[in-house]
């Protein structure tokens, strides 16, 4: 079945070179899963939990939120927590709209704003005002994200463990008529592979919307950096460790347009990348033991997707030359193709045609972030894709 010799050159064996792109491409999503399962069954690296309630600063990072905000501060104040204990930030980064004018009038002593004329980021606001937060806990959310009453209760519980330096939940992702969206399964997949991530060790990045840490452990970031993904990084280099609770969690309305998304995974691929690259030293397994694999396999080998799904099918069109097997293979990648770029034009409620559309677009989003890098662009501002 097999093309053994390519341009005279016995050792270039194809038909390996097609299969490992192939192995590689379904990797992280489908064998990833299932290896840390395995692992986490044997591990069983608990951590202790408690009730307590130390002081909370929630940081709410804004722009341009003036149809969310005051809903969002007001679901923060009806959280089941201390109200001497809590304190809410919300940091406007330079909003051109009503989001500043909305919470002046807000009267409540828990509720503080922080407003920066002239924008300059998310990361390069959270520098400038984490250093006035009063918490010894800081929980960074966005203004779109609703919380649960008994959220920030759970999410406390953990740092009774002094072992614990940063606390991960996740997002429930709803349309705008109450189902669950294909971005929600994917979501679900994080949350199961993180749970089992942090009872080996720790768990790989936070999710944006609601994660929490010790701010003894904060340091300033590089205003191009992606703060769910180096704070844990860095919380990790200074010897604690970053889990998930499965019982924190957020609520959010899904995007639901294809364009913004596209957008969205493409700015986070070129900043991940550009933190990778800077945290090189973590792939050490010397150093950081089974955190070194779960980095590399959970975030490395994921965002080179477009390489070897690229390499898959050039592999297979040089096979298909050579052999009847790789011919039909050929003709199945490319109608599979077909069907899920004719289904980003039309809806359909068929939930494989829809993760298959949703892992299209991450695919030709992480093309764009790798693009974006290899040229030396960064991604410093975000808009909110909604």
């Amino acid at each position: 079945m097999g093309f053994r010799r390519y341009d005279g050159a016995s050792w270039y064996d194809m038909d390996i070179f097609f299969l490992i792109c192939c192995f590689f491409v379904v990797y992280p999503y489908a064998v990833y899963p299932v290896v840390v399962r395995l692992l986490a069954f044997f591990v069983r690296k608990r951590w202790s939990t408690g009730s307590i309630t130390p002081a909370v600063s929630v940081i709410i990072s804004a722009y341009n939120e003036e149809s969310i905000i005051v809903e969002k501060v007001r679901n923060t104040l009806e959280c089941d927590y201390p109200p001497e204990c809590l304190e809410v930030i919300v940091v406007s980064d330079g909003s051109t709209d009503g989001t500043v004018d909305a919470m002046v009038q807000i009267h409540d002593p828990q509720v503080v704003l922080k407003a920066y004329e002239n924008r300059a980021g998310k990361t390069a606001c959270l520098n400038r005002m984490v250093p006035a937060a009063r918490g010894e806990i800081l929980l960074f959310t966005d203004a779109n994200s609703m919380f649960p009453r008994d959220l920030l209760k759970k999410t406390a519980r953990n740092f009774h463990d002094e072992s614990i330096g940063l606390v991960t939940g996740w997002t429930q992702y709803r349309s705008p008529d109450g189902r669950e969206e294909a971005t929600g399964a994917y979501s679900r997949l994080e949350k199961i592979t993180k749970r089992w991530e942090s009872l080996i060790s720790s768990c790989v990045g936070a999710d944006g919307a609601v994660f929490a840490m010790r701010k003894s452990l904060y340091s300033p970031m590089g205003p191009d950096e992606i703060n769910d993904f180096v704070l844990p990084l860095r919380v990790i280099a200074q010897g604690k460790r970053v889990v998930l609770d499965p019982e924190v969690y957020c609520m959010e309305k899904s995007a639901g347009n294809e364009g913004k998304e596209f957008r969205r995974q493409a700015r986070i691929t070129n900043r991940t990348i550009r933190a990778l690259a800077a945290h090189i030293h973590l792939l050490n397994p010397l150093r950081f033991g089974s955190f070194s694999f779960l980095l590399l396999s959970h975030k490395l080998l994921r965002f080179l997707a477009p390489f070897w799904v690229m390499g898959a099918l050039l592999s297979s069109l040089v096979l298909a030359s050579q052999s009847w097997y790789y011919k039909i293979l050929l003709i199945g990648e490319i109608s599979v193709l077909t069907l899920t770029i004719r289904a980003l034009f039309h809806r359909t409620e068929n939930r494989l045609i829809q993760m298959a559309r949703t892992f299209l677009i991450t695919l030709a989003a992480q093309s764009l972030g790798w693009w974006r890098f290899l040229r030396g662009r960064t991604d410093t501002m975000w808009t909110p894709q909604r």
